[in-house]
């Protein structure tokens, strides 16, 4: 069963897959300019792959993680990161150029992987009144 935790896990990994690409794609094209025709749309694609992954993953995460922790300061941090992607993918390039995009797109990704962390942590931290509470907590 996915809670919040793996899916937080899991965003991370994303926003670092995200980073990873906006740093390494411009040093590829610069060494490997045959790509750099087809780069654009590959790079519009990814963006709009990595929102489809990106958006359910967090928004359940930052959910069920702030229905436990009640931290809503989280998720609106979280709120803000997604926004910025968003924002991003559809207009960046237009608003923004390639490199700005870039910048942008890094900055909304480590503003949502910071609300993962902090969700992930509240939650670690987190007691269950219930018995029942399957969930591990560092105590």
């Amino acid at each position: 069963m996915l809670n919040s935790n793996t899916l937080d896990k899991f965003a991370i990994l994303l926003s670092g897959v995200c980073l990873l690409h906006c740093l390494l794609t411009p040093i590829l094209i610069t060494l490997l300019p045959i790509i750099s025709s087809s780069a654009f749309v590959e790079d519009l694609l990814f963006h709009q792959l990595m929102l489809w992954a990106v958006l359910p993953t967090s928004v359940i995460a930052l959910f069920l993680g702030c229905r436990k922790h009640k931290q809503f300061l989280i998720a609106a941090t979280g709120i803000i990161g997604i926004s910025i992607l968003v924002a991003v993918a559809f207009w960046g390039h237009d608003w923004l150029g390639i490199a700005g995009e870039k910048v942008a797109t890094s900055i909304g990704g480590v503003v949502l992987a910071l609300s993962h962390y902090l969700n992930y942590r509240a939650c670690q931290n987190t007691t269950c009144d219930d018995g029942n509470c399957s969930t591990q907590h560092h105590h």
